[in-house]
């Protein structure tokens, strides 16, 4: 008999993304029967057993601080330095006081369970955590804990040692289920999951070798920086369920992207438009050239695959890539869902807005490759933008552009795209 499973590692504050994985799954109406959770992953599931999808993502959008301790912890988090504030605060109440007082997670924790609705659920629930007293990872499942367990063991999955003080059950200590098994993956099959969407938050923790083989198993993992784990700030927290949503919906095939998230067939519909112009536009601008600098350039695989490629499939693949660089290179905000034309829109507009810094200081660092150490990549594509816009008039010009495209070559060709696109679309006057 199939039996779907959802699978939820530890991960602290970033089990938001969770929440948008979640959200996923109920647009794409998947039937889960099983839920196993490490840690966070625990206390998220325990509200999925209960279907208080609506409780979560409140909880999860309006997450701080002040909602879990008592302890006074900085209000900017941004930043090494706001990080570093923020262990520095779970370091010394550790030392003097053995860890930070949870009774405020603890009363969350209480509030958030609803026994009625946990045990009268027909989805069958497995939680994780470590007993240090008998040096055993421990395994526990709904049908095994009694209504007044069920918040005990979710604190003491989610007890991450020595950050939280341990959890004493029955005179017993117990600490963070990652100690044991940070996704417990085994524990879902175990149970008699035949189908797993196993959510992974990269958190700290023993990952156990699990055979999956005859197991329909997706993993689903934010390829975006989601927050530090145990930095809870709601807009962080905001911006991690908007990728958990983006991840679970490309990895059933709906959306589309890596980095950055399309509507189904963009990519594909706007390499099929443009591909051919990029290539002849960096013919136009490379080609013919000095014989060593030919040679320099077809070394560079990039270059190979794009002047070369007779398929068009290791084109189109890094049609993608230079999709990815164009929008992290150019800060577009990589939480939307986006048509590929305003997505282009906006790093054009990015672009604009690039400071020009004095040619001749790139121009210097240039000669000496050194100029990575002082700019940004955007700065960099801001300078070849204005450098290569038009097609070079004689032999030194297309000299000095394949100079650039031998330097910077994936950034070069992402400008010559750019070029292309401002060209049809007359977004912006950079001149």
């Amino acid at each position: 008999m199939e039996k779907k499973a959802v699978v939820l590692s530890g991960g602290g504050s970033r089990g938001a993304y969770q929440v948008g994985v979640w959200k996923a799954l109920r647009k794409l109406h998947y039937r889960y029967k099983i839920v196993t959770g490490t840690s966070v992953g625990a206390l998220n599931g325990t509200l999925m057993v209960q279907n208080d999808y609506f409780k979560c993502l409140k909880l999860w959008k309006n997450i701080a601080f002040d909602q879990l301790f008592i302890e006074k912890f900085p209000k900017n988090v941004n930043g090494i330095i706001g990080k570093t504030k923020v262990y520095r605060k779970y370091a010394f109440s550790f030392i003097k006081s053995g860890g930070i007082n949870t009774s405020r997670f603890e009363e969350l924790i209480y509030k958030l369970y609803n026994p009625f609705r946990f045990f009268y659920s027909n989805v069958d629930f497995g939680v994780v955590t470590y007993n240090v007293t008998s040096r055993k990872a421990i395994e526990i499942t709904k049908n095994e804990m009694t209504e007044s367990e069920v918040p005990l063991y979710i604190i003491a999955s989610a007890s991450p040692y020595p950050a939280f003080p341990m959890k004493k059950i029955a005179g017993e200590n117990y600490v963070d289920g990652g100690y044991s098994d940070y996704i417990p993956i085994d524990l879902a099959i175990k149970m008699g999951a035949t189908e797993i969407v196993a959510v992974d938050l990269n958190a700290v923790g023993k990952k156990r070798k699990v055979d999956t083989s005859g197991i329909d198993i997706k993993i689903i993992s934010s390829k975006n920086q989601i927050a530090s784990f145990l930095v809870f700030d709601k807009n962080l927290s905001r911006k991690a369920i908007k990728y958990g949503y983006n991840d679970t919906m490309k990895a059933f095939g709906k959306l589309e992207g890596n980095l950055f998230t399309f509507y189904l067939n963009e990519l594909s519909n706007e390499y099929r438009k443009n591909s051919e112009k990029i290539k002849e536009a960096l013919e136009k601008r490379l080609l013919p050239i000095e014989h060593s600098l030919l040679e320099q350039l077809l070394r560079l695989s990039v270059f190979h695959r794009l002047l070369e490629d007779k398929t068009g499939e290791k084109r189109k693949k890094f049609f993608d890539d230079i999709i990815e660089l164009i929008g992290k290179s150019l800060k577009v905000d990589d939480t939307k869902i986006y048509h590929v034309k305003d997505f282009l829109k906006e790093s054009l507009r990015n672009l604009s807005n690039v400071d020009v810094l004095n040619i001749k200081i790139i121009e210097e660092k240039i000669k000496i490759k050194k100029v990575r150490s002082l700019f940004g990549t955007s700065t960099i594509m801001r300078y070849l933008y204005d450098k290569i816009k038009t097609i070079p008039k004689n032999k030194k010009q297309r000299n000095d552009y394949s100079r650039c495209a031998i330097l910077f070559p994936k950034e070069f060709i992402a400008v010559v795209y750019l070029i292309i696109l401002n060209e049809e679309y007359e977004i912006i006057q950079l001149f």
